[in-house]
């Protein structure tokens, strides 16, 4: 990728009198192709969404990264090929594809999108972001309101100032939404938070103790919050009053990934002490809660814990959506069973589950006892955005497991 600036100047000196003095020095300080820092941009509809790429080569392969202020995260593949590179981010069957216009790229980011493919103009330009930190004033923990036409539904926004600059999440009655991170001017901010799959950003002014902006999701949905500061009142519901069930024992069929078809009377569960995660590998928030689910199988298996999958896919078809989620087992080694449940949209995943009540979330956990019946239901989780949060909530997990692997 060093042609991009230097093929005319190469022919050139290829023809000069002093080639051969002059081409060991030139080739020692061409551009390094894509390799270095990247101030990156997604041009949304409501304005630029800030995020950052690192690239570099090692033994001949191009790796990179994807990051969010402190938080990064590997890229699958980085291609290279003349003045054009992809980013590969096949977890989410997504890419970014562009070609070098001097010392920028230009191109989009593709992905398949939970609600059918999407696209979005991606840019970038060599170098690093500033580290830009919001006044005192604005950071902090805010009870939201998020405004539609017909009704608000309760957020809370979290902001505050690390080595990257201004940093924070927006939490739900389900979870996090991730780690946020941009940049503050004055009374006005700007964060977002681009993992491959979400496309989120915040923006908003303060005024008089007071936070109003927009929230802008993917391309073009814009929704409008306003804030107060939290007065330590509960704002949210607990994420396990959501989602309820009967007190029938808990009924599922669906085929793994191999195409047989596996019930809750498999012999593998029976009288066992049951975990059930319904999740996609679309959702990020999903990939923030395997590893925990990963450690409690190592962890409890053996004294009788069992853990089932159950994806719900965005294309339906089952040669696609069984290679991602093939893909998503082996990102994090799992070693428990998946099944290839439906599709992703809420309303048809719950019909599949019809003893559920207000099923609401991706991923939601339901603890079974060793008679099979529902115990607990916890919808979302609580992700590394949110530190204390998440350190609760996995604490709280295995408490739950540990006293029903008492019951005999």
């Amino acid at each position: 990728m060093a042609e991009w600036r230097n093929a005319v100047l190469l022919r050139s000196f290829r023809h000069s009198s002093f080639s051969h003095l002059l081409l060991p020095l030139f080739l020692s300080v061409q551009a390094p192709g894509p390799a270095g820092p990247w101030r990156a941009v997604l041009d949304l509809a409501g304005g630029p969404l800030r995020f950052a790429l690192t690239v570099e080569q090692k033994g001949g392969t191009w790796q990179g990264k994807l990051c969010n202020g402190t938080q990064c995260q590997a890229l699958s593949a980085v291609r290279v090929a003349g003045d054009s590179v992809v980013f590969d981010i096949a977890t989410y069957a997504a890419t970014i594809a562009a070609v070098a216009r001097g010392d920028s790229l230009v191109g989009e980011y593709h992905n398949v999108g939970r609600r059918g493919p999407r696209t979005i103009p991606f840019r970038a330009a060599r170098g690093r972001w500033p580290v830009e930190k919001g006044p005192g004033g604005l950071t902090g923990r805010w009870d939201a309101q998020f405004l539609t036409d017909f009704d608000a539904s309760p957020r809370v926004i979290e902001l505050r100032n690390d080595r990257a600059g201004l940093e924070g999440t927006i939490i739900s009655n389900t979870g996090d939404y991730g780690l946020f991170w941009g940049h503050a001017q004055a009374d006005s901010f700007s964060i977002s938070h681009f993992d491959g799959s979400y496309v989120y950003m915040l923006t908003g002014q303060l005024k008089a103790d007071t936070l109003r902006g927009v929230f802008h999701a993917g391309l073009r949905t814009q929704t409008r919050f306003i804030a107060v500061r939290s007065n330590g009142a509960p704002h949210l519901k607990s994420p396990s009053e959501i989602t309820t069930a009967d007190t029938a024992p808990f009924r599922f069929s669906f085929p793994d990934l191999e195409g047989r078809q596996i019930t809750e009377a498999d012999p593998r569960l029976r009288g066992k002490v049951v975990v059930i995660d319904v999740f996609g590998t679309w959702c990020p928030t999903c990939h923030d809660a395997a590893p925990a689910l990963v450690q409690l199988y190592k962890d409890y298996h053996a004294r009788g814990l069992e853990i089932v999958g159950l994806a719900y896919e965005v294309s339906g078809d089952s040669a696609t959506d069984n290679h991602q989620v093939r893909l998503y087992r082996d990102t994090y080694h799992i070693p428990f069973t998946l099944l290839r449940a439906g599709t992703n949209d809420t309303e048809a995943a719950a019909a599949t589950l019809p003893q559920l009540t207000n099923f609401t979330a991706f991923p939601t956990t339901i603890f079974l006892d060793r008679t099979g019946r529902v115990r607990r239901i916890h919808a979302g989780f609580y992700g590394p955005a949110l530190p204390e949060q998440h350190a609760k909530l996995v604490k709280e997990m295995r408490a739950e497991v540990e006293s029903l692997l008492r019951e005999r």
